[in-house]
């Protein structure tokens, strides 16, 4: 029987006026997703759990708006029946519930000139069976703490991510490079979206951290990619 211990926070930070981050902690089984000492610690459902980090923006509230439909429309579409049987139907449904996110973001765009352009990034991961699925637009991250170490187990689709897979930046010049927030996708900001997946298996005591780049800038420079 594997349980799970889950704890969520957002901050609006010492920056921004408002806060632009959502993030979904879901029971698929019972479709809870609070976070009430029932939802927090939970049996591993048959169906699986599901986590979710989004980060609006878009300026305004717009940010805010493309983040709360982002994690309303996962929650909506991984919950829909009939539920995942197993790992590839729900790796299948996690992809869908993306792209029914993406899409609820642009229409509402489209609909409402005041949030023309607004998107959010999305990672989220579903577990089961001990194997865990991570689909992300964008760039917030999923990390990977086991024993002593952490290891980051996403890659920012930045354009300075891009820029040092191809080698055309070295460390010391990403360290000065002026657009390093300018990321290459994000939910509802396109009529479509190309969520990237990636799969790991956990062990006992393992701990997944799925944060917005909020965070990532306060973390340790030198982890290491996995």
């Amino acid at each position: 029987m594997l349980i799970i211990d889950t704890f969520g926070r957002t901050d609006v930070g010492t920056v921004r006026e408002h806060n632009e981050d959502n993030f979904l902690v879901l029971n698929i089984e019972t479709q809870n997703r609070s976070l009430l000492p029932e939802n927090r610690t939970h049996r591993l459902p048959s169906r699986g759990s599901v986590f979710a980090v989004c980060d609006g923006m878009g300026g305004a509230a717009a940010g805010e708006v493309a983040s709360q439909i982002a994690v309303d429309s996962i929650f909506q579409k991984m919950c829909e029946t009939p539920l995942p049987s197993d790992r590839r139907s729900l790796a299948r449904r996690l992809f869908d519930a993306l792209d029914f996110a993406n899409a609820g973001i642009w229409e509402a765009a489209q609909q409402n000139r005041q949030q023309t352009g607004m998107g959010t990034t999305c990672t989220a991961a579903a577990l089961v069976d001990g194997i865990l699925l991570i689909a992300q637009v964008g760039d917030s991250r999923a990390y990977l703490i086991r024993g002593g170490s952490i290891v980051q187990l996403t890659k920012d689709q930045t354009l300075l991510g891009r820029l040092l897979e191809l080698g055309q930046l070295t460390k010391e010049e990403a360290a000065r490079f002026e657009h390093n927030h300018v990321i290459l996708q994000a939910l509802g900001v396109r009529s479509q979206v190309e969520p990237v997946l990636s799969v790991v298996e956990l062990r006992q005591n393992d701990r997944l951290l799925l944060c917005s780049d909020g965070l990532n800038d306060a973390l340790n420079p030198r982890l290491r990619n996995r």
